[in-house]
């Protein structure tokens, strides 16, 4: 399993490599700037992780969290980079999105506040797989936002979108299911936690290699959805995003 998982590690590496080659190549670095940085970024951390593990394996331990929410953070920028395009001629939907993105991660940072604040015993070094778990709900909610409103308006998306919004979907329904059932059942299910993250992200950069190979702009359209459509919109998302937090306040402490 070791094996497999440094073949699968060293894979994903040369993926990576490669679409950042093939941006540079085809001149679309700066179209998805925020998405090649946070690929560049992850490049960047895998190899000094995979050094840092090598030569000391406590300086591995002590870094990986934080360095994974530097990557996690750059990933929302990406869903809000994705927005910007699906929506460029549809301003409220993109401006709706946006609002609940910065609705959402900021239910997730307050909740955390809390913990930290009112919890003397509750410990963020501690939970960091409980926060991270959290911030790619954040992330799915975002992502399922946007599948959402392009197709109940009926807006097309480009090759590069659909690959960019699949492939992200993937890495981040798979994080969620491992770190919940890993928050739920413990230590016991870290071995398979460890395997699953590496995979369904090999797994998104293949998708991703696939739809960056060249540019592929939005379709053009000619109507941006009603204005009322848009309000009734968000009002229902506010309903949602209230429940959410409430199950975000029942997450078992551990």
């Amino acid at each position: 399993m070791e094996i497999l998982a440094q073949v699968v590690g060293y894979t994903g590496l040369s993926v990576e490599v490669l679409i950042l080659f093939r941006s540079i190549q085809r001149k679309m670095f700066a179209k998805y700037s925020i998405f090649y940085t946070y690929l560049l970024t992850v490049l960047g951390v895998g190899l000094f992780l995979q050094i840092a593990y090598t030569a000391t394996p406590s300086l591995y331990v002590l870094l990986y969290w934080p360095l994974q929410f530097v990557t996690m953070a750059l990933g929302c920028g990406v869903i809000v980079e994705m927005s910007r395009h699906v929506f460029a001629q549809h301003v409220s939907l993109d401006r709706f999105v946006r609002w609940v993105a910065i609705a959402t991660f900021g239910a997730i940072f307050l909740v955390f506040a809390i913990h930290v604040v009112f919890l003397p015993h509750w410990k963020p070094a501690a939970n960091p797989a409980e926060l991270e778990r959290n911030l790619r709900i954040g992330q799915a909610i975002a992502l399922m936002t946007i599948v959402f409103l392009t197709g109940y308006y009926g807006i097309e998306i480009g090759k590069n979108m659909k690959g960019l919004i699949l492939g992200f979907g993937v890495y981040v329904g798979a994080s969620i299911i491992s770190l919940t059932l890993r928050l739920f059942i413990g230590i016991r299910f870290s071995p398979i936690w460890k395997q699953v993250g590496p995979f369904s992200y090999m797994t998104a950069l293949l998708i991703w290699a696939v739809a960056l190979w060249s540019y592929a702009p939005a379709p053009e359209v000619s109507s941006e959805p009603a204005e009322e459509d848009y309000r009734g919109l968000a009002g229902r998302t506010r309903q949602v995003l209230g429940t959410i937090q409430e199950q975000l306040n029942r997450t078992p402490q551990r």
